[in-house]
């Protein structure tokens, strides 16, 4: 009997494996995967350094990734990179930028690889009980205890523990073998492919890049980020749409409208990919002696510093539950107040989730056109910048109103929807 058993080693299963270890309890850690530091899925490898997103401020330092509110940190040694801008692209080249005016970085990338491979070493310090290449696919929670049905190398067995932590990652399984996604609202179902890339001509290599426009026949922007300090290579994320291979996007892309400079010589390296299901997040992640964690309980993703802070929070929940306390309800409310999807207007179109489709190309490049002068607040947040971008735009009301009134009309109607009305 353990403790507590944890589903998944992504940041947020090892911190909340190696966190509750270190708290004296008995822990397993369950990933299917042989090596964590291999990363074979697209996902996030930046962090995000604005002031209190997802509830706290990071910095990075030598040797860690510290949690300014938390109070707390992460064992990190390997190679970073700050990423000093942001702009917005229209199909015509129209630039919103996004920057801080004393330079400071909007992002700060780094190798998850070593990232995951140092936490695995630290759980097994810790006295971790490790169970690489196994997969949990079931399990049941009778009041008492949970049991979790395992499968390793074709062979199939069970473990039981008090408290069960599931970090397994968006498309989470045992959220849905447990019944976990009950009520929550799928959105859509997708497919992202990151490439690596090299022989990239860019003239800004520092800054990333999000591509808009239905030229791209990609109903998502396509992002171009810089890849540590090598200027010749780049990472690029494709979203497909319902109808082309993510590889036909690309190739398309290549030669169209403001990134075909970019990539004129460019080369893929490296391909890796996940299958994504969107769904509403999980306002109440707890059921019984289970909590959902991480991506296992977001709107897609929490990215790599929430993933951290969930490990660590889940750890000291579950800690407090077996000793009496009201561990989950406390890690729920800090849930629920640190991430911005789980707010009632997230998922606004009107704060520029749906630029695309729902702005034709020749409306982009008009509408950033208003403010290509300007500098906007510096901010790498996928929630905060687009209401930057719609109050910049905005604030030209008047000129849109004389010149495109139609548009105007369109924009103030968007302004009332949601992603559900996008489907």
């Amino acid at each position: 009997m353990f403790d507590v058993a944890i589903i998944g080693a992504g940041p947020a299963g090892l911190l909340a494996a190696k966190t509750a270890a270190q708290r004296g309890l008995k822990v397993a850690l369950v990933e299917k995967r042989h090596d964590v530091s291999q990363i074979t899925r697209a996902c996030c490898q930046q962090l995000v350094m604005d002031e209190g997103y997802a509830g706290d401020t990071v910095s990075v330092e030598d040797g860690g990734i510290f949690f300014q509110r938390g109070g707390f940190g992460v064992p990190y040694a390997g190679p970073t990179f700050n990423v000093g801008k942001k702009y917005y692209i229209s199909p015509g080249g129209r630039r919103i930028c996004f920057a801080h005016t004393d330079g400071r970085p909007l992002a700060v990338q780094f190798d998850k690889g070593r990232l995951l491979q140092g936490l695995w070493h630290s759980c097994a310090r810790a006295g971790v009980e490790l169970m690489p290449e196994t997969t949990a696919w079931d399990g049941s929670d009778d009041g008492e205890k949970v049991t979790v049905q395992l499968t390793h190398r074709g062979r199939r067995s069970a473990i039981d523990a008090r408290k069960v932590l599931l970090a397994d990652g968006v498309n989470s399984r045992m959220a849905e073998a447990l019944g976990m996604n009950q009520g929550r609202t799928h959105f859509v179902t997708t497919q992202c492919v990151i490439y690596l890339l090299e022989g990239v001509e860019d003239t800004e290599p520092q800054a990333m890049k999000s591509f808009m426009g239905n030229v791209y026949q990609s109903r998502a922007p396509i992002i171009l980020y810089p890849y540590f300090n090598d200027p010749t290579r780049a990472r690029m994320c494709i979203a497909r749409n319902k109808t082309q291979l993510t590889a036909d996007v690309y190739a398309y892309a290549r030669d169209k409208a403001a990134l075909a400079p970019y990539l004129k010589n460019a080369r893929i390296v490296k391909a890796t990919g996940c299958g994504v299901r969107a769904y509403s997040s999980m306002q109440q992640p707890c059921r019984g002696n289970v909590l959902a964690i991480g991506d296992a309980a977001a709107f897609v993703e929490v990215e790599t510093q929430g993933a951290l802070m969930c490990g660590f929070y889940a750890a000291t929940a579950v800690f407090r539950e077996l000793n009496g306390q009201p561990g989950f309800v406390q890690y729920t409310q800090w849930w629920q107040r640190s991430f911005e999807f789980n707010g009632k207007d997230a998922l606004r179109v009107a704060q520029g989730y749906a630029l695309v489709p729902a702005y034709s190309d020749d409306e982009l490049d008009y509408l950033f056109g208003l403010v290509e002068a300007e500098i906007l607040p510096g901010s790498y947040s996928q929630y905060h910048s687009p209401k930057y971008m719609w109050d910049a735009i905005l604030a030209h009301r008047e000129q849109i109103s004389s010149e495109r009134s139609g548009l105007l009309l369109k924009i103030e109607s968007s302004m009332q929807r949601t992603l559900n009305d996008t489907l």
